[in-house]
């Protein structure tokens, strides 16, 4: 398989790992806005679920940067 065509099928697939990835990062945004509503009483939040999905989203946009910084060098390497 030519080198150029293999660097094309990477590129889709990281692309659509980021989106994956962003995606699931907007979800936990969401959730971790709606756990610490600013109008709730702060006995009544739920922290814990909040501190769970931080860490969770945390991970996840690290991942998003590895696959960003992945296709910018996929990217750069086809001349783009």
């Amino acid at each position: 398989m030519n080198e150029r065509l293999k660097f094309k099928g990477r590129l889709a697939e990281m692309e659509v790992e980021a989106k994956r990835l962003k995606l699931r990062m907007d979800g936990f945004v969401r959730s971790i806005r709606d756990a610490l509503d600013p109008f709730e009483d702060p006995a009544d939040l739920a922290c814990d679920v909040a501190a769970e999905q931080a860490v969770e989203l945390a991970a996840l946009q690290a991942d998003y940067k590895a696959a960003l910084a992945e296709i910018t060098a996929i990217k750069k390497a086809l001349g783009r």
